[in-house]
């Protein structure tokens, strides 16, 4: 399976951070929108990579959404096809 730049650029840094990140940090880490890395996650999820989860974090106004890494995430090595 073969990964977008934007998208293998999402995945490998929440595998090098951990295996769990949240988007805000992405977004940071990676000079783009939460937007923008919110779409590289969709692509991952579909994937079946990582999965999404919501987070309430007490005193912030919504819930805190993280990244992580499945474990057929873990075990993935992307191929050119």
């Amino acid at each position: 399976m073969k990964l977008t730049e934007m998208s293998s650029e999402v995945f490998n840094y929440v595998k090098e951070n951990g295996g769990r990140v949240s988007i805000d940090e992405l977004a940071s880490a990676t000079g783009r929108s939460t937007r923008s890395v919110g779409a590289n996650v969709t692509d991952l999820t579909k994937k079946n990579l990582c999965v999404r989860e919501k987070v309430t974090v007490e005193g912030a106004e919504k819930p805190v959404t993280y990244v992580q890494i499945t474990d057929e995430g873990k075990a993935f090595v992307p191929t050119e096809e």
